[in-house]
């Protein structure tokens, strides 16, 4: 019996899904929605999107940035908030790298679905019930939120992987006697501010300080990301197992010789009496004379 034209068509439709199924069978669209969380060969931090609301204030970077060139008053706040924002990207990228992936600033605009890499894109905006004077970087600021991200680029195309929302007061600090840590974080730091070919004059350490609590916060997420879904090398089985016990048949070194008792000095003898004078021409039974002094009467 011969199909209708509308049946026709749905029968097509139907085989061909089949056939993309049976051909998909560990292709690379199948692959990458089926496992999202495979280890990614790099993480890609863009810049944020600030919303309208959104300003940062550094008198001191400002001073610094002045010595280039007088800016207006609105370039040097974007300016400003533009330098806030590599600082931002720059710590995500450090702490994502020293929890053991590669990390690097960039754009979506870099990858293609055949890259095998994690894009991480963040919006910042002000907080809910906070008054505007207090939004933004800057002293007598710092409220602010940002609503993150992370995508999945591989050869099947793209997929969403996480989102979440986190602030500055988040942000967890470096402990101050971890100083090879610190001293370890900066330089990382820097170096990424370097590949983003960020503006050279430094934050205010105040303004600098909130940046880089939001960036250790959002590194926080996709790092905790990344120990769920098996993306960070495990530690060898050997490590933090006790140390074997000794083979019974392994002969010990001989114990050390007591030492002796040092030896007590002989008591001293009582000096010998030096003979009375004799005359040498005297036989030698005879005694030698009586040298005392008689008592006087």
């Amino acid at each position: 019996m011969l199909l209708s034209r509308p049946l026709r068509l749905s029968a097509c439709v139907f085989a061909l899904c089949l056939a993309g199924c049976a051909g998909n069978g560990g292709g690379s669209q199948g692959g990458l929605f089926a496992s999202p969380a495979a280890r990614p060969k790099t993480v890609i931090v863009t810049d944020f999107v600030a919303a309208s609301e959104m300003t940062a204030t550094d008198n001191g970077f400002n001073t610094r940035l002045e010595r280039r060139g007088n800016y207006p008053i609105l370039e040097r706040r974007q300016r400003t908030l533009a330098r806030v924002n590599d600082e931002i990207v720059a710590t995500v990228v450090a702490e994502v790298a020293a929890a053991g992936l590669e990390a690097q600033p960039g754009s979506e605009s870099s990858l293609s679905f055949g890259d095998n890499a994690v894009l991480v894109t963040g919006r910042l905006r002000a907080p809910e019930r906070k008054s505007a004077a207090q939004i933004g970087f800057g002293p007598g600021r710092g409220n602010v939120a940002a609503d993150m991200t992370i995508t999945r680029y591989a050869a099947g195309g793209k997929a969403p992987l996480l989102t979440f929302s986190t602030d500055v007061q988040s942000g967890r600090k470096i402990a101050p006697g971890n100083a090879k840590v610190v001293a370890a974080r900066n330089q990382a730091i820097a170096e990424a501010l370097v590949a983003e070919k960020a503006l050279p004059e430094k934050l205010s350490p105040d303004v600098e300080a909130q940046a880089r609590s939001l960036g250790r916060a959002i590194a926080v997420k996709i790092v905790d990301y990344a120990k769920e879904h098996d993306w960070l090398a495990k530690p060898d089985a050997a490590e933090g197992q006790p140390a074997p016990a000794f083979d019974q048949n392994v002969r010990l070194p001989d114990p050390k010789p007591a030492p002796k008792a040092a030896a007590r000095p002989a008591a001293s003898k009582p000096a010998a009496k030096k003979p009375a004078a004799q005359d040498p021409n005297a036989p030698e039974d005879e005694e030698p004379p009586d040298t005392d002094v008689p008592d006087k009467q």
